[in-house]
Formats: structure tokens, C-alpha cells, sequence
């Protein structure tokens, strides 16, 4: 009893000190780094798996897939078999987005993951001051970001889990038939570590989890300057429940009026806080409904991203077997453009 007592009380204060941490951390940022676009890095900032972006990117406290080693690399301790996931997204200006992961429980108290995920953002013509017309082009330029992660999910506690990931990311600027003057390619490179956590609580259905993304030093930028990473950190909540998806009285039955021999959905509401180091603060909600056949429907809402109201709003469709999910979401940024993402992953 006193055991148990002591575990209990070890895995509730890892949690809150996890909590404290992720708000000292975004409170003690320098102020300079407080200001929409003033972080770079901006691969680290496009969420992956087209479930959680079709949910608002509400997703912090209901994480478990492999994209959780993005959003909260607790939520990978979930995963209960191998995994492997791919994406890709039809980015903004004919940008590319393409993210590919694996998850594999090692045990029955840990769950190693890796990812990498690639930005193109195609050929930029370079414009130069001219002496005769004023700008002239000289050559074109292909940016890309690189970024890779190694993350380790566990459970100190039976509705207590944890996760860490650490990643690597390196930025290019390659040049190409440029003749007015000499110009290498750039490298720029960083590393940092994500943090997360998912509670389980006493209440039915209801779990709560808290991460912080892209912790760590200012990387180096391109011109001999420093950028600071998207520093985010993030707190949410979500309640789940199975309800019949037959209605026989005009509305559907809780679960504990389920006939087994029929078919079965499950409902999921969640709420995100969302705290980034570049940006105001935003609110993420997110809705799922999962039929017995294995279709689901979803929508979200994202304030704090300084577009209109209707541009906040998201929406996809999922289908799922024994062996494999396929997940689409439709992300509109209002005048900027609208962007699709698509991924798939397997189960073995």
C-alpha cells in the first residue's frame, strides 16, 4: 500500500514538474524572440499526420500514432504495434512537404520511434540591384529544410505515460547560374529536444497531456546571425466516448447500453492550448466521430493564426482497418492559399 502510495505520488509530481517546466521554459525566452517571424526553422513548425491537421491540431492529450512523435512523444507509448507512416502535403506556392516515420514498442515499458520529414520550396529567381534598370535577375536559388528525430516513449505509472525526442535540423540555399559575383551554397544546422507527457485521469474517458516543442539553443542562421527555434508549448485536454451508432429511440445509446452484434462508434472531443515563442497565443479544438466501419469523420477550429474566421477552420475524412489508416485534411489559409495533406500508414 505505502509502495503504491509513494509510486503514485513520484508520477503525479514528474508530471507537474513537466507542467512547471514547459511555462518556465516559454516565460524565461529572451523578449526578443517574442514577434511573429522572428524564429526560423520553418519545417519544425508544419504539423505532421493528416489526422491531427484536420482536428485543429488538437491533439496534445490524444496522441497515439506515430505523427505523436511531433506532438507529444508520450503519446507514443500507445502504439502497440510496429508502425509505419508516411505523408505529403500540397503546401503554399507550390512548396512540397513530405514526412515519412516508424514506431516499434521494444517492450512493455517503452517505445522507440524515428522520423524525417523534407521541404522543397522549388526554384526562386534571384533579383539583383541592376546600374541600368534597376533589378535584373542573376541566377535562381532552391531553398530546403531537413529535419530528423530519435524519440523514446514510456509509462512511469498505469495512466501516467512520458516521451523525449531529440532532432536534428539542417537548412539549404543552393545557387545556380549565378555570373555577377561569387556566392557558395549555405548550410545552416540545429538541434533540439521535444518533451511530453498524457495523464490518464480518475475522470471516465478524459485524459489530459502537456508538451514543449523545439527546446533548445538558437540556431545558426545563414549571414553569420542567430535564429531562435519555434519554441511552443502546449496544453490540452480530450474526452472520448463509444456510442451506438443505431439509433432506436431517436438518439444514440451510451455505451453501456451497446448491443455487441452491432456496430459501434467512438467520439472524441479535444481542446489545445497552444503557447508558441513567435506568435500569439491560440486556442486548437478539434472533434472525431469513428464509425463501426471503420470511416471517420473530423473538423477543427484554430484561433491565434491572424487569418479571418473562416480560415481557421479545418475538416478530413479517415479510413481504417486492422492493418492500415489512410488520412486526409483539407487546411485553408485564407487569401495565402489552402493546402491538402494525405497520409498513410501501416500496421504490422
Amino acid at each position: 500500500m505505502v509502495k503504491n502510495w509513494f509510486a503514485g505520488l513520484w508520477a503525479y509530481g514528474l508530471m507537474g514538474l513537466l507542467f512547471i517546466l514547459c511555462l518556465e521554459s516559454y516565460f524565461a525566452l529572451p523578449a526578443q524572440g517574442r514577434g511573429i517571424g522572428t524564429s526560423g526553422s520553418s519545417v519544425l513548425k508544419i504539423g505532421v499526420g493528416a489526422k491531427p491537421s484536420s482536428m485543429g491540431e488538437a491533439c496534445v492529450a490524444i496522441a497515439d500514432d506515430v505523427s505523436s512523435i511531433y506532438w507529444n512523444p508520450a503519446g507514443l507509448f500507445q502504439i502497440r504495434s510496429s508502425q509505419l507512416s508516411a505523408m505529403h502535403i500540397e503546401w503554399l506556392d507550390d512548396i512540397r512537404y513530405e514526412w515519412l516515420g516508424y514506431a516499434q514498442p521494444v517492450a512493455s515499458w517503452a517505445t522507440v520511434a524515428a522520423d524525417v520529414s523534407y521541404i522543397h520550396m522549388g526554384t526562386i529567381p534571384r533579383t539583383i540591384e541592376s546600374s541600368t534598370e534597376g533589378y535584373e535577375q542573376d541566377g535562381t536559388f532552391t531553398a530546403s529544410d531537413m529535419a530528423g528525430r530519435f524519440a523514446l516513449a514510456g509509462k512511469v505509472r498505469k495512466d501516467v505515460l512520458v516521451g523525449a525526442s531529440f532532432q536534428v535540423l539542417q537548412s539549404r540555399v543552393d545557387f545556380r547560374d549565378v555570373t555577377k559575383e561569387r556566392i557558395a551554397d549555405r548550410i545552416a544546422q540545429s538541434t533540439a529536444i521535444n518533451l511530453g507527457g498524457i495523464y490518464n485521469t480518475p475522470v471516465p474517458n478524459l485524459s489530459v497531456g502537456c508538451s514543449f516543442q523545439n527546446m533548445g539553443g538558437q540556431t545558426q542562421a545563414f549571414f553569420n546571425e542567430k535564429e531562435p527555434l519555434p519554441f511552443a508549448f502546449r496544453l490540452g485536454a480530450a474526452y472520448r466516448k463509444t456510442l451506438n451508432t443505431i439509433q432506436e429511440a431517436g438518439s444514440p445509446v451510451e455505451e453501456e447500453a451497446v448491443d455487441p452484434d452491432k456496430p459501434t462508434g467512438v467520439l472524441v472531443v479535444a481542446m489545445d492550448l497552444n503557447l508558441p515563442v513567435d506568435g500569439p497565443a491560440g486556442i486548437r479544438l478539434g472533434t472525431e466521430y469513428q464509425f463501426g466501419n471503420g470511416i471517420a469523420i473530423r473538423g477543427g477550429y484554430r484561433t491565434g493564426t491572424g487569418l479571418e474566421f473562416p480560415s481557421g477552420i479545418s475538416g478530413g475524412a479517415g479510413y481504417s482497418t486492422a492493418s492500415y489508416h489512410l488520412d486526409y485534411a483539407f487546411v485553408p489559409y485564407g487569401d495565402v492559399g489552402n493546402t491538402h495533406r494525405v497520409s498513410f500508414t501501416v500496421k504490422f
